[in-house]
């Protein structure tokens, strides 16, 4: 069997990835001591350190000061493109947020924060909306959680026109939450759905309120709502890497 001529630090981060990924070493749980790793592995505790703080690069550990290295918990939110969206059938009770309804899918318990207002669109919101710069949009800023845990946020933005004086107005506190189910009730029926999906680093920001260990990326959608072809929402979605699964049906036409 050929020798592998990686640095033992890293041997020894690949041995621990695998056992996190297997589950041998559960979310949650604590890693034995850096002597006991240094003894089991037969290399010096600098060794340990390195290696642990490789795994914690890749988000799969912290660190919590003098109670020791802990495996991350990782609650996984899995939106699956073919249902995520879709209407709420007659007579259902299920939640007409999809983001709600992907959490308790996936087990959890679903809670948000967000604050409403009304803004001017700039130039850049306005060719997503296809409004005039300038023109009234409803704005609203979203932390949404999975278990009290950060997951993603949001800013969505709508033509103020095509809500005001109805009784969906603010998108969390009219007569329904979602925006197929909103914009259902003002008779405009949303036919399609445009995502753009990109990763990168996260900004401080994103990193403190999402609450992400170093090392891990975000998951970055720019999502559009049109009726016809007419877009009636869009928003900006940042999720957090580790805890989001992105799964796709499509029909081949």
């Amino acid at each position: 069997m050929p020798v592998s001529s990686n640095p033992p630090y890293q041997r020894i981060a690949a041995e621990l990835r695998d056992k996190i990924e297997s589950g041998d070493l559960e979310q949650g749980s604590r890693l034995p001591p850096h002597r006991e790793l240094a003894k089991t592995y037969g290399a010096a505790q600098e060794t340990i350190r390195r290696a642990i703080g490789q795994l914690q690069a890749e988000g799969l550990v912290e660190t919590r000061g003098q109670h020791g290295t802990f495996v991350q918990v990782r609650p996984s939110v899995r939106r699956t493109h073919t249902d995520f969206y879709r209407r709420r059938k007659r007579g259902s009770t299920e939640p007409t947020s999809p983001f709600a309804r992907s959490v308790i899918a996936s087990g959890g318990h679903p809670s948000w924060n967000h604050r409403t207002d009304r803004e001017a669109a700039d130039e850049a919101i306005a060719k997503r909306l296809n409004i005039q710069v300038g023109d009234a949009v409803t704005v609203t800023r979203y932390l949404y959680r999975h278990d009290g845990t950060p997951i993603q946020t949001a800013v969505s933005w709508e033509p103020a026109a095509l809500t005001e004086g109805t009784p969906v107005e603010l998108p969390e506190e009219g007569a329904v939450v979602g925006v197929v189910a909103r914009f259902d009730l003002i008779d405009l029926r949303i036919d399609s759905v445009e995502e753009e999906i990109a990763s990168r680093p996260p900004t401080p920001d994103e990193a403190r309120e999402l609450e992400l260990p170093p090392g891990v990326s975000v998951i970055t959608m720019k999502r559009t709502y049109r009726v016809g072809d007419q877009p009636v929402e869009t928003a900006d979605i940042v999720m957090a890497g580790h805890r989001t699964v992105l799964s796709y049906r499509l029909a081949v036409t």
